[in-house]
């Protein structure tokens, strides 16, 4: 079962009075954006929807204001711990479970640990489509299971993690980390990121799993991508047009350093940096994107090793003779 606060739509409607509205989220609910669309033009409220998914709460699109002349951007699906940023409304949406599969989720995790010998403290985060969830099966494990708080990050709800963001998991006497929800792009980076065990418990399969040997997958392919980026001579420096993406700091920096070398680095600005963008430049030898760091680690295809942020960090290491060890280690990676 599926939750769209449609109470917070209304409140927004009968506050703001907007005539014109885009509708923004990730891929996987494309029927609900429809829906939500649906309603508010029987309202008399035009509606876009954004056929450009959104990656997150950095992926805001506030480009489509200006192309449309709307009032208002309701990004639906990536809930964080504020509520509006400009012209954007996050709309909170949640996959929702009963309590008869809340008690579920809670035996299979204690069955794991006992089954599995898992001795030691364990902490329990989420991503905020599984949130309500999340704090009702908190509740269920109480006196349970030895869970640890999690760590509370400014903008982020409690256990709340984001691709590049497991402020929430730094809890140095947590032992094992379990990661509620289907995304084994969130709990590779958990598990990177605190070098601890991660184990998906999966609401929908009841299915827990560990991800370790995918994130050693990940690690193996990081420092392959390093490597070969060690013998570019001219290295292109992306820079990311999302507005929370726009990291010219970052790659101001990077060029500079590269620049110390020897190495000749070429600014190129990008919305979505895909390997069809990317393999136009055939005359540079690798590619450093300040993004996201998640963009090498999740996309395939691309001709010339493309590195993030804290792998180009890992190549400046490399050059200066530092030995290099896991880029990902660190709660944030942006």
């Amino acid at each position: 079962m599926i939750w769209l606060d449609w109470q917070r739509v209304e409140k927004i409607i009968k506050e703001e009075k907007p005539k014109t509205v885009i509708i923004v989220g990730p891929d996987g609910i494309i029927d609900v954006l429809l829906d939500l669309g649906e309603k508010l033009e029987s309202m008399g409220i035009k509606s876009y929807i954004s056929g450009d998914p959104s990656y997150g709460s950095c992926d805001l699109q506030i480009n489509k204001i200006n192309v449309t002349g709307a009032d208002l951007i309701f990004n639906v699906g990536h809930t964080i711990g504020i509520e509006n940023i400009g012209n954007v409304r996050f709309i909170d949406f949640q996959y929702m479970f009963n309590d008869e599969d809340i008690n579920k989720i809670a035996d299979l995790i204690m069955n794991y640990i006992t089954d599995n010998k898992l001795i030691g403290k364990i902490g329990l985060y989420t991503i905020s489509n599984y949130y309500f969830a999340y704090l009702k099966l908190l509740e269920k494990l109480k006196g349970r299971v030895d869970i640890v708080e999690p760590r509370k990050y400014e903008t982020l709800l409690q256990g709340q993690v984001l691709g590049c963001n497991f402020y929430s998991a730094f809890v140095p006497e947590v032992k094992f980390n379990f990661f509620l929800g289907e995304s084994l792009f969130h709990a590779i980076g958990l598990q990177l990121s605190s070098e601890k065990e991660t184990f998906i418990v999966d609401p929908h399969m009841k299915i827990i799993y560990s991800v370790r040997n995918e994130a050693n997958k990940y690690l193996r392919a990081s420092f392959a991508r390093i490597a070969m980026a060690n013998s570019a001579e001219k290295i292109g420096i992306i820079i990311g047009e999302k507005e929370g993406q726009v990291n010219l700091q970052k790659a101001n920096f990077l060029s500079r350093e590269f620049r110390k070398f020897g190495i000749k680095t070429f600014n190129i600005i990008m919305n979505e940096i895909i390997p069809e963008k990317v393999n136009k430049f055939q005359n540079l030898d690798a590619f450093i994107e300040t993004a996201c760091p998640r963009i090498p680690m999740n996309v395939e295809g691309f001709k010339k090793p493309l590195l993030s942020y804290p792998e180009a960090l890992a190549l400046i290491k490399l050059k200066k003779k530092i030995p290099v060890d896991n880029p990902y280690r660190g709660a944030i990676w942006f």
